[in-house]
């Protein structure tokens, strides 16, 4: 209805054909306005041109390690990592009231024998390798005891006094692999650190549980150090796509939750495990002080550690390994550069070297452009919470 225009007096209004001056008190209150949304556009336009440049750095530099072909969420995107290590899950000497219930949360044939076994190289560590069960995975163990239907609606109390009767008690560590029914670590949590300790527990006078977490995550172009992996692959690509995606979003879901609620967890890239073992030592043992010092070339000891029915076969630790395998060659993973702050990443299939190897570590392209996304968030944030 008005149109505003400078004149002798300040400014003047016209309105319909006629001009009348601006009152001084009115026209500061306009200038004011003006201000206010020239300084909104430059804002915009900045914000906009920072969009743009990132989106750049992302194409040309593959910073976060994403396949060109995926879609990034750039409004999560954070071209600095910073390690997010969380504070001692526990003291040097713990309490001897209490006891540490250490989950390790891990997919299935995603590196957990390797996590498992560097952390058996403590002798403050307890397992349930002892029960003879595949692997000393505990679902294994309520699958033998009659529970295997009903796992999901276990109770906590039933499930602590099944394992304590294989966890040597005397140790300050008590190990729990979950490398099924993941997503159950969050409906169990609470009600743990809630449940009175089995009688076994407190005949030796403890008193309380707490808990920690370590999840380990396997980047998506490692698929060919699993040989089950790379048959299932073959046979079906498009199943183990998308089940690599959902493993990936459970554990960004459980670190989110176990974070909300002052829980202390560790991220672990399984690739730093192997290729960054001396660091990742280092990790463990500062978020794990009660474990004491780690082996990282530790192999489990025969009717000690491991026993028949584990059918846990390690002939070398995984520092070992990793300094008998090649990364490129194997996996088409790009290490970082030392004393680098960026990731590792997987590479795009353009850089890929051995034209040799099934799908050259592309998964990603058996998903849809929406699930591409989402891997490349998952994947991103998991990255970000294991900077080395």
């Amino acid at each position: 209805q008005a149109i505003w225009a400078p004149g002798f007096s300040g400014l003047r209004v016209f309105t319909r054909g006629n001009v009348s001056p601006c009152i001084p008190h009115t026209c500061r209150n306009i200038m004011a306005r003006l201000l206010v949304l020239l300084a909104l556009l430059i804002f915009q336009v900045s914000a906009l041109t920072e969009h743009r440049r990132l989106r750049h750095q992302v194409r040309t530099n593959q910073t976060r390690g994403i396949d060109n072909n995926s879609i990034v969420n750039l409004l999560d995107f954070e071209s600095q990592f910073v390690d997010e290590s969380s504070a001692p899950a526990c003291e040097a000497v713990p309490d001897a009231s209490s006891r540490i219930i250490l989950r390790v949360v891990v997919p299935n044939n995603h590196g957990s024998t390797a996590m498992e076994a560097t952390l058996m190289s403590s002798p403050r560590l307890a397992t349930l390798c002892s029960s003879n069960v595949w692997q000393c995975e505990g679902h294994k163990l309520l699958e033998q005891q009659g529970h295997g239907t009903v796992v999901e609606e276990l109770d906590t109390t039933l499930w602590l006094k099944t394992f304590s009767k294989h966890w040597d008690l005397q140790k300050s560590v008590l190990l729990d692999k979950k490398t099924k029914w993941m997503s159950l670590a969050i409906k169990e949590d609470t009600p743990l650190l809630e449940a009175t300790p089995p009688r076994a527990m407190r005949s030796l006078g403890v008193r309380s549980l707490q808990t920690a977490y370590v999840i380990m995550y396997k980047p998506i172009c490692l698929w060919p150090l699993s040989h089950f992996v790379v048959d299932h692959i073959r046979s079906k690509p498009r199943l183990h796509a998308q089940r690599e995606l959902d493993e990936l979003e459970e554990q960004v879901q459980l670190h989110k939750y176990l974070r909300s609620v002052g829980r202390p967890v560790l991220v672990v890239n399984y690739a730093d495990l192997v290729w960054n073992s001396d660091i990742t030592k280092k990790r463990l043992e500062n978020f794990l002080p009660c474990l004491g010092s780690l082996d990282m070339d530790y192999v489990p000891k025969p009717g000690v550690d491991v026993f028949p029915g584990n059918n846990m076969k390690i002939s070398m630790g995984v520092k070992t390994y990793g300094q008998q395998s090649d990364p490129k060659e194997c996996c088409n993973y790009q290490l970082p550069e030392p004393e680098s702050r960026r990731r590792g990443r997987c590479m795009r299939d353009d850089e890929w070297p051995n034209e040799g190897v099934s799908f050259r570590g592309g998964l990603d392209q058996f998903l849809d452009k929406d699930r591409q996304n989402r891997l490349a968030r998952a994947t991103h944030y998991l990255d970000r919470h294991s900077m080395v």
